[in-house]
């Protein structure tokens, strides 16, 4: 019901951005000083009185086989880039587009389960789908809605369609990891930083207009972190609320291959194998392009598939035995795991890290939002070394000398 009144209210694209702004400006606005510094606190002093390994294992155990609300639909499985960090190239799963017929039985079976939206990608843009417009269709005939996170560089080729199917999707994020020209294509190998640009203006005038959210986020790497001032001042102009839309985000292992992850992380302090894995709490379905079920977004050789929709349906798929065997093998932090070979090399930056970083930053964008990159870029320095130093006390000392909570 709720995705139906949303749908007809984006059909009235007036109404639907006066209701947007009141959202926005009115009440997430009046909450966000309250909540955020409410959240901040209490990783905070999560941090002091737990263990990262006990942290992970209460989340687990939490969630364990909650229904998800959201899933995933890999209705490509192909990138016209090969970024560094994620090295889409090195995938052993054959390229192709899903079949249109597997999308609508996909769809259904969400919809039958309660989920309520979609995200489009995995290792694959969206955007370098020919057919996106016949997969947006099926959405809205399910009253699904979609998110689509992008690099971007394909959007005028899709213009028109997003704007004709706002109905069900009216997000979208860009990824984007380099301020300057030569950092952004060293890191998007293959990307052209003009032809972004060029991009990101059509979003602005033709997609924001509409009523379009724009999103941007960013992997911090020890290639790009020295210019992250100057990426806030430049990008921020493109994007609705910066303090809630611009995210900063510390890379973990996606690819196969971590060579660049080991040698670009920026917070190896905090860094850490995956344990109690969310992905093996409850099963979100990573519906691949041939129909294959995985449990992870990391799937780049098929290895985490653990059923196949062909064949069943969502609803049992949680229990089958290929998902409930990488269950116990998380859940018991068994030798098992080893037989994993993208679960033995994951690690990821303490999440509560990445959850202090991101919402310190919000803070600092919302009550200093028209500052300079000299000033921004001081403040994440100081940031960065505080977390990798971590403590509560000096924290707190950090936070009130920018005026941050």
């Amino acid at each position: 019901m709720y995705n139906f009144l949303l749908s007809l209210l984006k059909k009235n694209k007036e109404f639907y951005k006066i209701l947007k702004y009141f959202k926005n400006i009115i009440l997430f606005k009046r909450n966000f000083i309250k909540r955020n510094s409410s959240e901040i606190e209490k990783i905070i002093n999560n941090i002091e009185n737990e263990s990262y390994f006990e942290f992970k294992k209460k989340n687990f155990l939490k969630n364990l086989d909650k229904k998800s609300t959201v899933g995933v639909l890999e209705i490509n499985n192909s990138c016209n880039i090969n970024c560094v960090m994620c090295d889409t190239k090195s995938s052993s799963r054959q390229k192709k587009l899903m079949d249109l017929n597997l999308c609508e039985k996909s769809v259904r079976e969400m919809k039958l389960e309660g989920i309520n939206s979609v995200l489009l990608h995995t290792i694959g843009d969206p955007l370098a789908n020919v057919k996106l417009k016949d997969y947006l269709k099926i959405l809205r005939n399910y009253n699904i809605q979609a998110g689509i996170s992008t690099n971007g560089l394909m959007l005028d080729k899709h213009l028109e369609t997003l704007i004709e199917y706002f109905d069900i999707c009216s997000n979208i994020r860009f990824s984007i990891d380099g301020v300057k020209k030569e950092t952004y294509e060293k890191i998007r190998v293959g990307g052209n930083f003009n032809k972004l640009l060029e991009n990101l203006e059509l979003a602005e005038k033709k997609l924001k207009p509409y009523g379009y959210e724009i999103l941007i986020d960013c992997v911090v790497t020890k290639d790009n972190f020295d210019e992250l001032g100057d990426f806030i001042v430049f990008f921020k102009k493109y994007i609705n609320y910066p303090y809630k839309n611009m995210h900063f985000n510390f890379m973990n292992s996606l690819s196969p291959n971590n060579n660049y992850f080991l040698k670009n992380n920026v917070i190896e302090e905090r860094t850490t194998k995956n344990f109690y894995c969310n992905f093996a709490s409850k099963l979100t379905p990573y519906v691949l392009v041939d129909g294959r079920v995985s449990a992870c977004c990391r799937d780049y050789d098929g290895s985490l598939v653990v059923d196949n929709i062909n064949n069943t349906k969502i609803s049992k798929m949680s229990k089958n035995q290929g998902f409930k065997k990488l269950q116990n093998t998380h859940l018991n932090q068994t030798e098992n795991i080893n037989s994993y070979d993208l679960c033995k090399s994951c690690y990821e930056v303490d999440t509560r890290y990445g959850l202090l970083w991101n919402k310190t930053i919000s803070m600092m964008l919302f009550k200093h939002p028209n500052n300079n990159a000299k000033f921004y870029q001081e403040i994440l320095n100081e940031l960065l070394f505080t977390l990798k130093n971590f403590e509560k006390h000096n924290f707190k000392i950090f936070l009130n000398k920018y005026s941050l909570i």
